[in-house]
């Protein structure tokens, strides 16, 4: 993707988070290319940040011979990561002050604590940073909900016992 952005459109560049999820498991496993460290938030409260940028935004790995590094989090069940943009910190309402961070975590952790669906969590924070800067955004600003719930697996404690023994059908 890196080689694809500079080849494309030279001079340029775009952050990006690149994210899989084990569905089964939840480990999370996360390349951040330019932006904030996401937020891990753990039974209603913000537990700590994430690493930051862990890679060059992309157009822009010619700049380093270091290979992207990979951060991997095993979450629990019930966790949410909150990944934005620093549009969304950065948002200034009229007096000049910054939405900020503190801002954020708190907005975050009062929708958890009332029990918000994460839909709805997402729509109000939206709404929030829209009203704080009088709806004109002066930069990009992004955020993304994940919440991990295991998959319901029917009989899933008996799985060791269906593994296939080689050879056999």
């Amino acid at each position: 993707m890196d080689r694809w952005v500079r080849s494309e459109h030279p001079g340029l560049f775009a952050t990006a988070l690149l994210a899989e999820l084990d569905r089964r498991t939840g480990l999370l496993r996360i390349i951040n290319a330019g932006h904030p460290g996401a937020m891990l938030l753990r039974d209603g409260k913000a537990v700590r940040a994430l690493p930051g940028p862990t890679a060059l935004p992309l157009g822009l790995g010619n700049l380093s011979a270091r290979r992207p590094r990979v951060h991997e989090e095993a979450l629990h069940p019930g966790d949410r990561v909150l990944a934005y943009t620093d549009g969304i910190t950065d948002a200034r309402g009229d007096d000049g002050e910054r939405f900020g961070l503190d801002r954020l975590v708190d907005f975050v952790e009062r929708a958890l604590n009332d029990r918000l669906p994460s839909p709805e969590t997402m729509r109000r924070l939206v709404r929030a940073v829209l009203a704080y800067q009088q709806d004109q955004l002066d930069d990009d600003a992004t955020a993304l909900f994940l919440e991990w719930q295991p998959p319901h697996l029917p009989l899933g404690h008996l799985e060791h016992l269906t593994a296939r023994v080689e050879g056999s059908r």
